[in-house]
């Protein structure tokens, strides 16, 4: 009888064929460990390890953040020269032995550990150890033993800069003054050295792209390309470079608009930045990689995706394009939404069908206060009732985002 062993990483067992039968055997860790030596499960070394098949789009600084790890993990673990990937490739997204590299929501307590050690190496305090681990005895610590941290943190460091201050680099990092002083004993609120390193906890990780200076006068450094996708089309590759934040965060939202819209027109993608930043010809803006054009859901449009067309308000499709412009407003994506102020109108009715509250829809339209009152984030702008001028917001951790 001809046995074959498939090898699958199922409650630590193997699955035994037999001509066209198979039956699952649970098998202990050093039979698993033999099988694998001879050859014979070779995957099973990748247990712990998790694997991600590259679909059409995909960039290594979007898998990063996808994954919660870095770019240069990605390469490590795959050992990739570049940042060329290919579809149906298979990549290692996530190693339980690299764990060290990242703050994590828990830890297995080594020999001589304290609790106090712990909470320094982790940026919390030994109260928040003790009140997220029911019973546990701080005088009283095993070998061995898993205890919650908390949320992930990520341990950054910050560059004092002339003029800062705690409460400043605080509110950046979205932490507390307090627990920045406890994790800096040594430093003076009252005198920061400038260039001095600030050792921060913070649950937000660091940007991998750079949005230098301003959107009318900056630059862009460690672009991410925007790829192709089956809600839009994009009108130049040449220019539509962005942070991973801003590329990430328009396919998200075009993602959202393809699931609850399945029968929406695409539309046109023009300019976001040129590579490496700086001017860029027709524009006073998208210097920094943070902008993007993008054409309005409209009627009309046949077959063809719908382009820069001049509309009035009953053109306009309001239902994915509130949908679009919701899902990045309710995550505080954006800064400003520039357009016609007439086209407001039927998005605020879709906005408030919707269920959007009175202190939302202030919030986000400067509709119906009038296209002169400088208020809200959709705000009116000459000569953009053809498409929607959209700024994002400066990732947290990126620090020269103006």
């Amino acid at each position: 009888m001809a046995v074959s062993v498939i090898c699958v990483p199922e409650n630590g067992g193997v699955r035994l064929k037999t001509g066209m039968n198979s039956r699952f055997i649970p098998i202990g860790l050093t039979v698993i460990a033999l099988l694998t030596v001879a050859g014979i499960c070779p995957n099973l070394a990748r247990a712990e390890r998790q694997i991600w098949t590259v679909q059409d789009g995909d960039m290594l600084g979007v898998l990063a953040m996808r994954f919660d790890c870095t770019v240069d993990q990605l390469r490590a673990w795959n050992s990739l020269g570049g940042d060329t990937i290919r579809v149906g490739q298979e990549l290692v997204v996530g190693d339980a032995g690299d764990d060290e590299r990242r703050e994590a929501a828990t830890y297995r307590v080594r020999q001589g550990d304290t609790l106090g050690h712990i909470a320094r190496r982790h940026g919390v305090s030994v109260s928040e150890i003790v009140s997220a681990n029911a019973g546990l005895n701080p005088d009283r610590l095993r070998v061995g033993q898993r205890i919650r941290i908390g949320p992930r943190r990520y341990r950054l460091l910050h560059r004092i800069q002339t003029g800062e201050t705690l409460a400043r680099i605080a509110r950046r990092y979205r932490v507390r003054v307090r627990d920045v002083q406890r994790w800096n004993r040594r430093v003076s609120a009252q005198r920061l050295p400038v260039g001095r390193n600030l050792v921060i906890f913070s649950e937000h990780r660091p940007s991998f792209s750079e949005s230098v200076g301003s959107p009318n006068a900056g630059s862009l450094r460690r672009a991410e390309r925007l790829q192709p996708h089956p809600s839009y089309q994009l009108r130049n590759r040449r220019v539509a470079w962005g942070t991973l934040e801003t590329v990430t965060w328009i396919r998200q939202g075009f993602d959202t608009v393809a699931r609850r819209h399945p029968d929406a027109p695409r539309v046109r993608v023009h300019d976001l930045s040129d590579r490496d930043g700086g001017r860029l010809g027709g524009h006073r803006s998208h210097q920094s990689g943070r902008d993007a054009d993008i054409a309005f859901f409209q009627r009309r449009c046949g077959d063809a995706p719908c382009g820069f067309r001049r509309i009035t308000p009953g053109y306009l499709i309001a239902g994915p394009q509130w949908t679009l412009f919701e899902q990045w407003l309710r995550r505080d994506r954006i800064e400003f939404i520039f357009m016609d102020y007439d086209l407001q109108a039927p998005l605020y009715r879709e906005a408030r069908r919707r269920g959007a509250s009175q202190a939302q829809l202030r919030r986000w339209f400067q509709y119906p206060r009038g296209a002169e009152v400088p208020v809200g984030r959709i705000r009116h702008y000459p000569r953009h009732a053809d498409h929607a001028h959209v700024r994002f917001v400066c990732p947290d951790t990126d620090e020269e985002c103006r």
